[in-house]
C-alpha cells in the first residue's frame, strides 16, 4: 500500500478517458476566446464563480484526491445547479460534448458527497466571447448515477497511475544503491556533484565553470538522479544547445543502466525531424496519423514502459507501429519520462516550452549544458518579427489556391497594409488584432507555408505582449513602406530567465566557459542567493603551452594582418607537423587567410570548413583528424560546429591557433544590446562583445586538451589578450607566454615538444 495520495484535477481525470480522437491545429486565439466567454458569462450571473471542490477517498487502500473549480454554482436553485461554461463552436451542438458534461458530473459527485445531496442539476452552456448564450443543456442527476459515472472515470485512471508508480518504485530502488558511474571521481567531480545535489535540495540555481575534462555530464547527472530517487525532484531535464552535446548524456545514462539503473529517458527531437509526411500539416484531413491518433496512443504508451530509452529511433518505430504522429507521441512520453535530453527551447522558448510539464509541476530539475550559449538563444526566443515580402509571398500562394476574395487572402492583405503604415509600431493593439485575424484564418484552411508563418506570427504576438509589459528590455524596430518590416527585439533575457526558473526543483547552469561567473549568473537570471562554483582544470598545467603573438586583427587591420597570421600558423604547424586547427573570426577572414597560406606553402595539407555543411560532411571533416597520423591543418571559424562540442583526443589534435578575440560583428542591434546591458548590469561592452567573444575563444581552445595524457600548443594571435579586460577572462590553466617574432613561435613550440619526449610523457 502506498501512503502518498494519487492526485488529479477534474479536467485531467476526464481527459484520460474521454477526448477528441484526432490531432487538430492548436489555436491560442481559441484559448483566449474561451477565457473571454467564461469571464463574460460569469460576470453576468448571480451564481458563485470558481467554487473549489475536492474529493478524498481510497481505492484498494491507495489514497486518492481529485480537485477542481466549478465554473458556476447556484446553491439556491432546486436542486442545486452546477454550470460548465464552454466556448460556442461554429456549428450549433445538438447535445453537450461528453467531456464537457462529465466535468460537471465530477463536480456533481463531489458536491453530493460533501453536502449529502440526493440530486443535483447539471448544466452545460455554450457561450460566445461576447457573453451571448448559443446553446444550453440541462440534466438532473441522482447521487447514485453520479457515483457510478465518477468511478467509471476514476478506476482506469488510477490503474494507469499505479502502473507508473510501479516503475517509480523500481527506479528509486535502483537509485538507492547506484554507484558513481566511474571507479573514481576526477578532480572537481565530487565537489560539483555535491553542489548540484545541494542546489536541487534547496530548489536554487547553481552556476558552475567546469573545465574540459572535468567530466561535466556525470558530475551533473549523477546527483540529479540521486535527488530524483529521494523525491526531491519529479523529472530531470538535460538541456543542450547542440544535438552533438546530447551524446554525452546518453552515454552516461547507458553506463548507469549497465550498473543497474531502471530509468525511462526520452530524447526529444524537433517536429520537422520526426514528421513522416511530405508537408508539415497536423490535420486529420491531410494526415492519416492525425486521424484517431489519441485513440491509438494509449497502447503505444503502455508498450514504451517496457523499454528504458526512448530515443529518436524508438519513437519513430513505435509511431510507425501504432500509426501515430511521432512528435505528438513524444509529447505524451514527456509526461511519464524520468529524464529528458532535449534542446533549450523546450524549457525556455515561450512558444514551444512544454507547458504540460512546467505549468503542471514545479519540482522539475534543469541541467543546462554549455550555458554560455543560453543568453543569445534566449534573446532570440523572446524576439519576433515579420516582413512585408514574407507576407506578400504567402498571399500570392493563398490567392492562387483560394482566390483573392478568400478571408485568408484578405487577412494577409490587412496585415501587410498595417506594416506599411508609418507609425503602426505605436499602436500595438492594432497590430495584435491584425496578427490575430490572420492566425484565425491560417488555422481554418491549409496553405503551403502556413504552419511556419503561423509560428512566426505567434512569436511576434508574444514579443509584442512582453514588450508592452517590460518595455525597457525590448525595442520595436519598424521600417514602413512597401519594403516594410517589423521586429520586436529582446535586449535583456535575465528577467524572463529568472521568472521561468524561479521555484523549480533546482537549476544547474554549467560550462567550461562561463566567465566572468558572477556576471553570467546575473545574465542567466540568477541572484546573490544562487550558488557559484569555479573548478580548476584537472590536467597538469605543463601539458599545455600557450603562446601569445600580439597581432592587430581588428576589422580595419584585417588585410594587413593576413600575412603575419598565416606565417605564425605555419610556424606552429611546422614546429611539429601533426593535426592542427586554426580558428578565424569569420568565413571571409578564413578564405582570405587560406589564399595566403596556399601562396606561402603550396603543398600544405589543408582541410577547410565550409558554410552550410550537412551531417555527413561534418563527420567526414572530423574523420580526417582521426583516421591516421598524417599531418593536417584544418581551417575553421570561431563559434562554428567544429569549435564546440567536438572531441579530438590524443594525436587527433596537437595544436590550435586562434586568430582574434571572437568579438561579435558590430552592428546597430548589437550596440542596442550593449546600451541596455550598460543600463541594467554595467559593462555593456563586456556583455555585448567581450564575454561572448571570449566564450568562443575558450571553446575553441578547449578542443586541444581532452584527457590526462593529452598535450598541445595553443597560439593566441591578437594583442588584446595582453589587456587586463581579456586576460582576466582566461582560466588559470591558460597562461600565455608572449613571443615577439615568428621564429620564436617555432623555437618555443619545438622546445615544448622536445621536453615532452624527454620526459617520456604522452602527447596531444
Amino acid at each position: 500500500m502506498r501512503n502518498a495520495p494519487l492526485r488529479a484535477s477534474v479536467r485531467a481525470l476526464v481527459a484520460f478517458s474521454v477526448f477528441q480522437p484526432d490531432i487538430l491545429p492548436y489555436s491560442s486565439q481559441a484559448m483566449e476566446l474561451g477565457r473571454l466567454s467564461h469571464l463574460a458569462w460569469q460576470s453576468a450571473s448571480a451564481a458563485a464563480a470558481e467554487t473549489a471542490l475536492f474529493w478524498e477517498g481510497s481505492l484498494d487502500g491507495q489514497p486518492v484526491r481529485v480537485s477542481g473549480r466549478m465554473d458556476l454554482y447556484d446553491e439556491s436553485a432546486s436542486p442545486p445547479l452546477i454550470e460548465e461554461i464552454k466556448l460556442a463552436p461554429q456549428q450549433q451542438p445538438e447535445a453537450p460534448l461528453p467531456e464537457h458534461l462529465l466535468q460537471a458530473v465530477c463536480y456533481g459527485f463531489m458536491l453530493c458527497e460533501r453536502d449529502g445531496l440526493e440530486e443535483v442539476r447539471l448544466q452545460v452552456s455554450y457561450v460566445s466571447p461576447e457573453g451571448q448564450l448559443t446553446a444550453r443543456f440541462t440534466e438532473d442527476w441522482t447521487a447514485q448515477r453520479l457515483r457510478e459515472a465518477f468511478f467509471g472515470l476514476l478506476l482506469p485512471w488510477a490503474a494507469w497511475q499505479n502502473r507508473l508508480l510501479d516503475h517509480i518504485e523500481a527506479r528509486d530502488e535502483s537509485l538507492l544503491g547506484l554507484p558513481f558511474p566511474y571507479p573514481d571521481y576526477r578532480p572537481g567531480q565530487r565537489e560539483m556533484a555535491t553542489q548540484v545535489y545541494t542546489a536541487i535540495q534547496r530548489r536554487r540555481r547553481l552556476y558552475a565553470v567546469m573545465p574540459t575534462g572535468t567530466g561535466k555530464s556525470a558530475a551533473a547527472l549523477y546527483p540529479a538522479l540521486k535527488a530524483l530517487g529521494q523525491g526531491l525532484s519529479l523529472q530531470v531535464y538535460c538541456l543542450t544547445a547542440r544535438g552533438t552535446q546530447r551524446i554525452a548524456m546518453q552515454k552516461e545514462l547507458e553506463r548507469m543502466r549497465a550498473q543497474g539503473l531502471a530509468i525511462h529517458a526520452l530524447t526529444l527531437n524537433a517536429k520537422e525531424s520526426l514528421c513522416p509526411m511530405d508537408s508539415l500539416r497536423c490535420h486529420p484531413d491531410h494526415c492519416e496519423r492525425a486521424r484517431g491518433h489519441y485513440v491509438r496512443q494509449p497502447a503505444a504508451l503502455e508498450e514504451a514502459l517496457a523499454h528504458p530509452f526512448w530515443d529518436r529511433e524508438f519513437v519513430l518505430a513505435l509511431a510507425e507501429k501504432h500509426s501515430l504522429c511521432p512528435f505528438e507521441y513524444s509529447l505524451a512520453l514527456c509526461e511519464i519520462a524520468d529524464v529528458f535530453i532535449c534542446d533549450y527551447n523546450y524549457a525556455f522558448d515561450p512558444q514551444v516550452r512544454l507547458s504540460r510539464v512546467f505549468d503542471a509541476r514545479k519540482k522539475v530539475t534543469l541541467l543546462v549544458d554549455e550555458a554560455h550559449n543560453l543568453p543569445d538563444r534566449a534573446r532570440d526566443m523572446l524576439s519576433g518579427g515579420i516582413t512585408h515580402s514574407r507576407l506578400a509571398e504567402f498571399r500570392r500562394e493563398a490567392g492562387r489556391l483560394h482566390g483573392r476574395k478568400a478571408p485568408l487572402y484578405k487577412a494577409a492583405t490587412a496585415l501587410m497594409k498595417l506594416l506599411e503604415t508609418e507609425f503602426i509600431s505605436e499602436e500595438p493593439e492594432r497590430l495584435l488584432e491584425g496578427i490575430g485575424s490572420l492566425l484565425e484564418q491560417l488555422g481554418g484552411i491549409y496553405t503551403p507555408g502556413g504552419v511556419h508563418l503561423a509560428r512566426d506570427l505567434i512569436s511576434l504576438m508574444g514579443a509584442l505582449h512582453r514588450a508592452g509589459e517590460e518595455g525597457e528590455d525590448y525595442i520595436l524596430h519598424h521600417q514602413p513602406g512597401k519594403s516594410s518590416a517589423l521586429h520586436v527585439i529582446n535586449l535583456n533575457p535575465a528577467p524572463y530567465l529568472r521568472e521561468v526558473t524561479r521555484g523549480l526543483g533546482g537549476c544547474v547552469f554549467y560550462s567550461a566557459t562561463l566567465q566572468p561567473l558572477a556576471a553570467m549568473r546575473g545574465l542567466l537570471g540568477g541572484d546573490s542567493e544562487d550558488g557559484l562554483l569555479s573548478l580548476p582544470s584537472p590536467f597538469p598545467e605543463e601539458h599545455l603551452l600557450t603562446l601569445l603573438y600580439p597581432l592587430n586583427t581588428r576589422y580595419r587591420a584585417r588585410e594587413a594582418s593576413l600575412r603575419p597570421a598565416a606565417q605564425a600558423i605555419l610556424a606552429l604547424f611546422g614546429a611539429r607537423p601533426g593535426k592542427m586547427i586554426a580558428y578565424f573570426p569569420s568565413f571571409a577572414y578564413l578564405r582570405a587567410a587560406q589564399a595566403v597560406l596556399v601562396e606561402l606553402a603550396p603543398d600544405l595539407p589543408l582541410t577547410v570548413q565550409r558554410g552550410g555543411m550537412d551531417e555527413r560532411q561534418r563527420l567526414d571533416f572530423l574523420s580526417d583528424f582521426t583516421r591516421d597520423d598524417q599531418p593536417l591543418l584544418g581551417l575553421c571559424v570561431l563559434g562554428g560546429v567544429f569549435a564546440e562540442g567536438v572531441d579530438l583526443p590524443g594525436s587527433a589534435l596537437t595544436s590550435v591557433a586562434v586568430v582574434g578575440v571572437g568579438l561579435p560583428q558590430v552592428n546597430e542591434l548589437r550596440d542596442l544590446y550593449r546600451l541596455r546591458m550598460e543600463e541594467a548590469m554595467g559593462d555593456g561592452f563586456g556583455y555585448a562583445y567581450r564575454f561572448p567573444g571570449m566564450h568562443k575563444v575558450l571553446q575553441a581552445a578547449g578542443r586541444l586538451i581532452r584527457s590526462e595524457t593529452d598535450q598541445g600548443v595553443l597560439l593566441l594571435l591578437d594583442d588584446r589578450y595582453a589587456q587586463e579586460e581579456y586576460d582576466s577572462l582566461l582560466p588559470a590553466h591558460i597562461r600565455p607566454e608572449r613571443v615577439q617574432s615568428i621564429p620564436e613561435i617555432t623555437q618555443k613550440a619545438k622546445l615544448f615538444w622536445r621536453q615532452s619526449r624527454e620526459g617520456g610523457q604522452g602527447h596531444g
